[in-house]
């Protein structure tokens, strides 16, 4: 059983950083954190099946629920501007989450926009060096990100749709080879990880990702 919380959170302008924590009423030495896309929040598919998974393996979790599509102000900041938000609060929240237990084990999740939080924070926060990390329709294409995850080049598994903008085979084999981890490709899977206009398809690719996970923590 878990018990949901909301921790005391200070993040960019020392704005509170939305957020859910779910906490094992027993002991537990494993946290997951959850790092959501710009426009794919945590109680979507590809964060809540894997969240649950979490749970159930007997993990604390937290939910990082920064909402930036629905501020104007995030929206009219540089890209530059934007990536300072971001790696503002989820610093802080991963730092208010460390500060519940004596956590042996950390597992970043992060979709989307929420991989390059993990890119900065896996280079930058000496108390992830450790981690676990799981991309989700991960910002390829992105240089920068790439070169993160070489210079991190912890344990990884990635998981990408073939008609995701971002996919790129050449770009996957360098981060997969750089943090010896596994991936999951779904073909004709667009950045949402759904294959449009089938959904047996889609919930197919939804179990193999979580399958996946499955196989990773263990």
């Amino acid at each position: 059983m878990v018990s949901p919380a909301t921790l005391a959170v200070s993040g960019y302008r020392d704005e509170a950083v939305p957020n859910t924590f779910l906490r094992q009423d027993g002991a537990t030495d494993h946290l997951a954190i959850l790092l959501p896309g710009i426009n794919y929040s945590c109680d979507l598919p590809l964060l809540y099946y894997p969240a649950r998974l979490l749970v159930a393996r007997g993990a604390d979790v937290l939910r990082v629920e920064y909402a930036y599509n629905r501020r104007p102000d995030y929206a009219a900041l540089s890209s530059a501007g934007q990536a300072e938000w971001l790696y503002a609060d989820t610093a802080a929240a991963c730092r208010a989450g460390l500060a519940q237990r004596a956590y042996r084990q950390v597992t970043l999740v992060g979709k989307s926009l929420g991989t390059l939080a993990m890119g900065h924070l896996l280079t930058a926060e000496p108390d992830l060096a450790g981690a676990r990390a799981v991309w989700l329709t991960p910002l390829l294409r992105l240089d920068h990100l790439r070169a993160q995850i070489a210079r991190w080049g912890g344990p990884s598994l990635f998981a990408i749709g073939t008609a995701d903008p971002y996919y790129d085979a050449a770009a996957l084999a360098e981060v997969q080879a750089a943090t010896k981890g596994a991936t999951v490709v779904i073909a004709d899977a667009d950045h949402g990880l759904e294959i449009p206009g089938d959904v047996v398809r889609s919930l197919q690719a939804m179990i193999e990702v979580v399958q996946a996970l499955e196989r990773f923590l263990s």
